[in-house]
């Protein structure tokens, strides 16, 4: 009898563990639909580049889709080095925080993959 309490006790304590690694850890990959529900949170999510824009300040807004979301990526001037070499039509993996901005959800990236 006390050897399932243990197992009990244990299988829990190792359910919890799991999960409290996964959710500090943040890194999880999010389909685009779905980033709202991580706001604050920092996820990899992935898509295709609709389109890229740089400013004059280094900056870096690019435009991603997986054919049923559309998400901004904000790349900072410094933050992510290969920002530069981003193109339309490729297909990016990014990590970064999940945030709004003017009522549109947004990812800061802290890392783009060309894929």
């Amino acid at each position: 009898m006390n050897i399932v309490k243990i197992s009990v006790v244990i299988a829990v304590l190792g359910l919890v563990s799991l999960w409290f690694i996964t959710d500090v850890s943040g890194d999880m990959t999010v389909p685009l639909y779905d980033l709202s529900s991580y706001m604050g949170r920092t996820i990899t999510a992935s898509g295709n580049v609709e389109s890229v824009y740089t400013t004059n300040d280094g900056h870096t807004f690019i435009k991603i889709t997986d054919d049923i979301t559309e998400i901004k990526v904000v790349a900072f001037k410094g933050s992510v080095d290969n920002a530069y070499a981003i193109e339309r039509g490729q297909d990016i993996e990014v990590r970064g925080k999940v945030d709004e901005y003017k009522g549109f959800v947004e990812i800061i990236a802290q890392k783009i993959k060309i894929l």
